[in-house]
């Protein structure tokens, strides 16, 4: 199954679908939240490598030895 958006379409595995509405899963929510979720996600992985470049970079001019 495909829902489309003004962006572009999304594909849904259709029983996957079919399961959740049975279950009374409001889908659209729960693909929002999930999309929110991970762009959070992304963000924090972002600032994560930002920070351990940065570490890395003091590091060497600091003269540390790696790891330690």
């Amino acid at each position: 199954m495909t829902i489309s958006t003004p962006a572009e379409p999304v594909a849904l595995d259709a029983a996957l679908l079919a399961r959740a509405r049975a279950a009374g899963v409001d889908v659209v929510a729960t693909c929002d939240a999930a999309l929110a979720r991970a762009i959070e996600e992304a963000a924090l992985a972002t600032q994560r490598a930002e920070s351990a470049a940065a570490i890395a970079e003091w590091n060497d001019w600091a003269g540390s030895p790696p790891g330690g």
